[in-house]
């Protein structure tokens, strides 16, 4: 009899996956046919489930993580996909509130071993780690009978291993600069893969974006025949209040209006978030001819955690943890800081990966610290500290160069007197670790992870 494995063999041989010149390769040679070939060979559950697809450059998370609370709180069993996790693994897959048990993703994993092996045998090669996770997520949602499932795309759309799912739904959250390296240089190009997760006849929800992304989102759905819902013209949103607690909101769509909405995420952006997660559930389902609770929308807003999305997990001094990579994300922290922490004193701690844009998203908040301590990522791609200093010297006067990422966070909140902000970001790989550092060091730290274990 095969001995079961365990959670830890399980992530052992996950992370034996991982191969980054593969993942680096040209993006075009991305093969959307390997997570085909493995859902096929477990039996194609994606062709049981039905999903929504999130995409777009920021925001998506957020949206994701909102739309499961608001369809929650409307009595759905409802699936999350979510990438990448901030410190466990299972962060990734959760059920409601309901993280994946250590054990589900150890039996899922073996046996999803033989199909994957069988991939050596295919002329696009083996299945990377981000589509078996993708393949182990679907399948996990399936054997639990979920209502619905929402999936957060990756890079990209048109080529990312959730495209290879049915979406009732498909979501753009704001689309801008970001993987440019293989994803395209012009907004239009970077647009037009991200618009690949829309089906023909299908349903669009789409949140504000840039004129030259605009214009493909609607020239697609015009070829496709595909009705689009837009958040900011026949959804209309107003931000009534932002503040150290959260944002509140109204939102008003041809249907119904959602008055005194309140979300617990720091920054008026999330206000369009939550925005396009209510314009979500109400369409997704009214293809069934349900029609959304507003007592029951304000709940399942209210009961949203999304940790490391500009978290503000301690006071005296404040301290701000958030995974913003790309210009986009770091420009609404930027905002969230001079609204909310204006004439603080602010010291940044900054680390970031390759393959985001460097310059332009520090040059979005670098200008706004007093002091910056830059760090090494623990990732194999991350950006050396000492480079990233280099980078910023010619921007700051002060910047301090320090290599561990935890070390990095102790020397800044050192430099923090007790009314200052302790900033945190550039990257998941390092809101990871400095928020569990943290958490376990600094006595006020408040922490979620957004569902239970």
């Amino acid at each position: 009899m095969r001995e079961s494995w365990s959670y830890v063999q399980a992530l052992d041989w996950l992370e034996g996956l991982l191969n980054y010149e593969r993942t680096a390769m040209a993006y075009a040679q991305i093969k959307l046919q390997r997570i085909q070939a493995l859902l096929r060979r477990v039996g194609d559950p994606q062709d049981h489930l039905r999903t929504v697809l999130v995409a777009g450059t920021k925001g998506k998370g957020s949206t994701a993580a909102m739309l499961v609370s608001i369809l929650q709180a409307h009595g759905q069993r409802v699936g999350l996909y979510s990438k990448p996790h901030l410190e466990d693994y299972r962060e990734r897959i959760r059920i409601n509130d309901a993280l994946i048990p250590e054990e589900a993703v150890a039996r899922l994993v073996q046996e999803t071993v033989p199909a994957v092996e069988a991939g050596d045998a295919d002329p696009w090669g083996r299945p990377t780690y981000f589509e078996v996770s993708v393949a182990l997520a679907v399948r996990y949602f399936v054997d639990q009978r979920v209502d619905r499932a929402v999936l957060e795309v990756g890079i990209g759309g048109r080529l990312d291993a959730t495209n290879a799912c049915h979406p009732e739904v498909s979501v753009i959250t704001p689309i801008s600069y970001d993987h440019t390296d293989v994803l395209g240089r012009t907004l239009r190009e970077i647009a037009g893969e991200k618009a690949g997760i829309i089906r023909p006849r299908g349903l669009v929800v789409s949140a504000p974006q840039l004129p030259e992304a605009d214009e493909v989102l609607e020239e697609t759905c015009r070829q496709l025949g595909t009705r689009r819902v837009r958040v900011g013209d026949e959804v209309a949103f107003s931000v009534d209040r932002s503040d150290l607690t959260g944002v509140w909101l109204s939102v008003q769509t041809p249907r119904a209006r959602y008055p005194n909405l309140g979300v617990p995420l720091l920054g008026r952006h999330q206000a369009t978030n939550a925005a396009v997660a209510v314009a979500t559930a109400e369409a997704w389902l009214a293809l069934d001819g349900g029609r959304l609770d507003p007592e029951a929308v304000r709940a399942g807003l209210a009961a949203v955690r999304w940790p490391a999305r500009q978290e503000l997990l301690a006071e005296h001094p404040w301290v701000l943890v958030d995974v913003a990579h790309n210009p986009a994300s770091m420009r609404a922290l930027g905002a969230t800081l001079e609204e909310l922490f204006a004439g603080r004193r602010v010291v940044l701690v900054l680390g970031m990966v390759r393959g985001h844009e460097l310059r332009p998203t520090a040059e979005q908040i670098v200008p706004l610290a007093d002091e910056v301590v830059v760090t090494t990522p623990h990732h194999v791609r991350a950006v050396p500290a000492q480079e990233l200093a280099a980078v910023l010297r010619p921007m700051h006067p002060r910047v301090h160069a320090v290599d561990g990422c935890e070390d990095a966070v102790a020397q800044g909140l050192a430099r923090c007197g007790s009314e200052d902000v302790l900033v945190v970001t550039g990257s998941f790989f390092v809101a990871g670790p400095a928020r569990r550092w943290l958490v376990a060091r600094v006595p006020t730290a408040r922490v979620s992870l957004g569902a239970r274990a």
